[in-house]
């Protein structure tokens, strides 16, 4: 039965010729038209590599600033030094110290600033790579662990988010916290503030 509807659409019934027939003429417009397509898809890519190419000098430029703050910015420059050398610096004393505990917040802030950055994939890995040292090394410190200790525990108390939220947060992501931490009643760490 397909067989003869395809005859029936193929074949004239009283004559044996076919009656579609294939022309293959190309017209100048035909021609004009796929040429204008290829070089509008050519046009795109190229498009597209220029914009690609524009993103990732933007996001080496963004890294840098980043980095040179690090480097220039001097109260972070400071404090970085400070912690890199594990001094102990939260003391008794830190939150009356006025300059010195105004400069250690914009620190921490300032890599939990990268560390979001980093959580909300706003910068990759490799690009994220150029401040694991510094944090790293933030996070072992002695006393930041016990800053930390301070102002989880009273932001519990609180019932508000911890300051320097996404440091602490890759902090516990690496296990730099030990189980005593999450005790308010631990006399591992000093308690300084009032929780």
């Amino acid at each position: 039965m397909l067989k003869n509807i395809c005859n029936l659409l193929i074949c004239n019934t009283e004559e044996t010729e076919p009656i579609l027939k294939f022309i293959n003429e190309f017209s100048v417009s035909d021609i004009i038209s796929f040429l204008s397509m290829v070089f509008v898809i050519i046009g795109g890519c190229f498009g597209y590599h220029q914009w690609k190419k524009s993103v990732k000098i933007k996001r080496a430029e963004y890294l840098n600033e980043l980095t040179e703050k690090i480097r220039t910015d001097d109260d972070i420059s400071e404090m970085i030094y400070i912690l890199d050398y594990d001094q102990l610096w939260y003391k008794d004393s830190f939150h009356q110290s006025g300059e010195f505990e105004r400069k250690m917040d914009k620190t921490l802030s300032y890599f939990s600033y990268i560390c979001y950055l980093f959580d909300n994939d706003l910068i990759e890995k490799s690009e994220f790579n150029f401040f694991k040292y510094e944090i790293d090394r933030i996070l072992m410190n002695h006393s930041t662990i016990s800053y930390f200790y301070n102002l989880y525990h009273f932001s519990q108390k609180c019932s508000a988010p911890i300051t320097f939220k996404f440091l602490f947060e890759y902090g516990e992501k690496k296990k730099i916290y030990d189980k005593d931490f999450y005790d308010s009643t631990s006399k591992k760490y000093p308690h300084y503030l009032n929780f």
